[in-house]
């Protein structure tokens, strides 16, 4: 009976010791990627405003000059 105790609990223990394990590693490999896209989109907007930046200084905005 002792013998068939420690049985199952020795195979449900590593059975949870893997499911565990490998939903770290899972959980891992998601936030990488999910790392990676945020990279991506803010190299992405830092671009966009570099090239409105770029714009607006070949094209300055005419500008209102008041004489007395």
């Amino acid at each position: 009976m002792e013998k068939n105790i420690n049985n199952y609990l020795r195979h449900h223990t590593l059975v949870i010791t893997f499911i565990i394990f490998s939903a770290i590693v899972i959980l891992s490999a998601g936030e990488y990627f999910l790392y990676k896209k945020v990279m991506l989109v803010n190299k992405m907007v830092s671009e966009g405003f570099m090239q409105i930046k770029e714009a607006a200084k070949i094209n300055p905005s005419p500008t209102i000059v008041l004489k007395k």
